[in-house]
C-alpha cells in the first residue's frame, strides 16, 4: 500500500520535465538543434492527466506554467494558459485518448503542442517583432516522435510504485 498514491511520482517527473526543458545544448553543438526541443513539460502533462485526470488539474497545470515561465523568462502567464488548455483538452477527452492507439496519440500530441507552439510564436511576434518561423514544428515533431518512448517510461513507472 502507498501511504501518498504515489503524487511525489507525479511532482518528481515534473519537476524532472522542467529541468529538461531548460538544459542547454553544449556549445559545440550546432544552435540550430535549439528548434528541435521536445515539449517536455506538456508530454508530462498529458500522460499524468490522460492517466490520471483526477490528479492533476486545472489550476495545478496553471501554477506549473508559471514556474515555467519563469525558468525561460517568457511573459508571465503565457505557459500557464498553454499548459490550463492541455489539461482542459486532455480532460475532457481522456476517455477517448485512452483508447486511441498509440499512433493516434502520436498525432494528438504533435496537434496540442504545434497548436502551443503557434501560439508562443505569435505572442512573441507581437510582443518582440520576432517574426513567424518554421521553427514551431520541430517542437511538435520531436514531442511526437519522443511520446511512444515517454508513454512506455511513465506507464511502466506508475505501475511499479502503483501511483493511483
Amino acid at each position: 500500500m502507498n501511504p501518498t498514491n504515489g503524487g511525489w511520482v507525479i511532482l518528481l517527473t515534473l519537476l524532472l520535465a522542467m529541468v529538461l526543458g531548460v538544459l542547454h545544448l553544449p556549445e559545440t553543438w550546432p544552435a540550430s538543434l535549439g528548434w528541435w526541443r521536445p515539449a517536455w513539460v506538456a508530454l508530462v502533462v498529458f500522460y499524468w492527466v490522460m492517466a490520471l485526470p483526477d490528479r492533476l488539474g486545472l489550476v495545478t497545470a496553471w501554477l506549473l506554467g508559471f514556474f515555467v515561465d519563469a525558468l525561460n523568462a517568457e511573459p508571465l502567464g503565457l505557459n500557464g494558459f498553454l499548459l490550463a488548455a492541455i489539461t482542459y483538452i486532455t480532460w475532457r477527452f481522456y476517455e477517448r485518448l485512452r483508447m486511441y492507439s498509440i499512433f493516434q496519440q502520436c498525432g494528438v500530441v504533435f496537434v496540442l503542442v504545434l497548436a502551443c507552439e503557434l501560439v508562443r510564436n505569435f505572442l512573441a511576434d507581437l510582443t518582440y517583432d520576432s517574426g513567424m518561423s518554421w521553427g514551431v514544428f520541430g517542437p511538435a515533431l520531436t514531442s511526437m516522435l519522443l511520446w511512444p518512448f515517454l508513454f512506455l517510461l511513465l506507464d511502466r513507472l506508475r505501475a511499479s510504485i502503483r501511483v493511483e
